[in-house]
């Protein structure tokens, strides 16, 4: 790994388990392996490190979604979800959320910002434009585009993904990983599909 590498992922792991404010560049130079002045040559400073580890884990997010061929943004289109039964409709959201569960860079960036959004103001308005406004606003296009085709119920397209994301929320928040979420949510989308969708998923 290179020292660049090293000093995201060293900072990230420290940031994870204290909080950005408590965590100060020497440190992090100490857990690299490194001098502070060597430091510098990669990062300005530790605002920079962390905006580096923002783009790094957008960047993760979005190729492990183009190479599960599932939407990423608002406008990438539902078709995928579209016929499906609901066992392939359950391994659609678990691909989906398998990435917030289970990636080392989005664990630990979670922590960090759940444990930061306290004292930080930018640490706040990240981890409520990731964890809700984008999800939500995802989440509303693709049951608005669903209604479109007739293959959802017609309802407010924000209060469905409200009622959908929240107990997937709450387990990512309080589950050890997919495998301990995993009944809870299966039983979830099963519950909602029986709700709104207008053919029965089985």
């Amino acid at each position: 790994m290179e020292t660049k590498e090293r000093i995201l992922d060293e900072a990230l792991t420290l940031f994870a388990k204290r909080g950005c404010g408590a965590v100060s560049v020497r440190e992090i130079a100490r857990a690299v392996g490194v001098r502070e002045s060597s430091l510098y040559n990669h990062f300005a400073n530790k605002q920079a490190i962390f905006d580096a580890i923002v783009d790094r884990c957008f960047q993760r997010a979005q190729a492990y979604f183009e190479e599960n061929a599932l939407p990423f943004a608002p406008g990438d289109g539902d078709a995928v979800f579209r016929g499906v039964g609901l066992e392939e409709l359950q391994a659609l959201v678990e691909r989906i959320f398998r990435y917030f569960f289970e990636d080392p860079w989005n664990t630990r960036f979670r922590r960090l910002l759940v444990i930061s959004q306290f004292e930080d103001h930018r640490c706040r308005e990240i981890y409520r434009q990731l964890y809700r406004d984008y999800c939500l606003r995802f989440q509303a296009r693709l049951f608005a585009g669903l209604m479109e085709a007739g293959e959802l119920r017609e309802e407010d397209p924000m209060a469905l993904a409200v009622e959908f994301y929240s107990p997937i929320y709450l387990l990512l928040h309080t589950c050890d990983g997919l495998e301990e979420a995993r009944p809870a949510m299966r039983a979830h989308v099963e519950q909602f599909t029986k709700n709104y969708w207008r053919e029965k998923r089985a």
